[in-house]
């Protein structure tokens, strides 16, 4: 699974991090988005570094660096999804066009979480608490989309 840093930043920022290598095991980003969500000092440092030194969060860049008028940890993460074939989680709606235009499968934050209550890694109850969590961040889900998640987890 390949990973931007809007996952990385706001699951790191809740002491979540670890959600995704409970689910996928391990997670590639390219050196952009490393140095986007490795910032010290910035909430979530700590964390995100002990990931990377762990091996579990891989820094890998792509061969070609091809611009798709996005930032620049976004391009890198959709280039070496071309490259490798892998999905990508990935939030911002543009990006998620452009992947999908390359038929690359992306999935957002809310699907890991979505994803680990699936594996038996979270509660519903839990799963909520995250989705609260995120959003207290300044995470975006729209009503209509918080609304689909209650429905889901309550299920």
């Amino acid at each position: 699974m390949i990973s931007d840093a809007t996952a990385i930043i706001c699951l790191s920022k809740i002491n979540k991090l670890d959600l995704l290598k409970k689910t996928y095991s391990f997670v590639v980003i390219p050196f952009s988005v490393k140095e986007e969500v490795l910032v010290m000092g910035k909430e979530g440092y700590y964390n995100i570094n002990n990931a990377i030194h762990k091996g579990w969060i891989k820094v890998v860049d792509p061969k070609k660096k091809i611009d798709y008028g996005l930032g620049d940890g976004e391009n890198a993460a959709i280039n070496l999804a071309r490259e490798s074939g892998d999905s990508i989680i990935l939030d911002d709606a543009y990006a998620i066009k452009v992947a999908k235009e390359f038929d690359i499968k992306t999935i957002r934050t809310t699907t890991v979480i979505i994803t680990a209550v699936k594996n038996k890694l979270l509660s519903k109850g839990e799963a909520i608490n995250i989705i609260n969590q995120l959003i207290e961040i300044g995470y975006y889900i729209s009503t209509k989309d918080y609304s689909v998640l209650l429905t889901k987890f309550k299920e």
